[in-house]
């Protein structure tokens, strides 16, 4: 019995162990991934005028062509 506790508190200490280095690691990855996330939604924000402009010119390009083709059945 003893042998199996001496064998819990091992494996309990290499885990704790294990994971103080998993967050080590992962901290910064994290605050990486928050930053590049920062600057993809600004990038996307500023293209959203844009592509807003450029879709309300396509729907009126589609609808005038909805009319003509209208205007040709019989």
């Amino acid at each position: 019995m003893k042998q199996l506790s001496g064998k819990v508190a091992e494996l309990r200490g290499e885990l704790e162990s294990f994971s103080t280095g998993v967050v080590a690691r992962l901290k910064p990855i994290r605050t990486e991934v928050e930053a590049l996330t920062g600057k993809l939604e600004a990038a996307v924000g500023s293209l959203r005028p844009e592509l807003d402009a450029f879709g309300g010119e396509l729907s009126k390009q589609i609808d005038a062509l909805d009319a003509e083709l209208a205007e040709m059945e019989p």
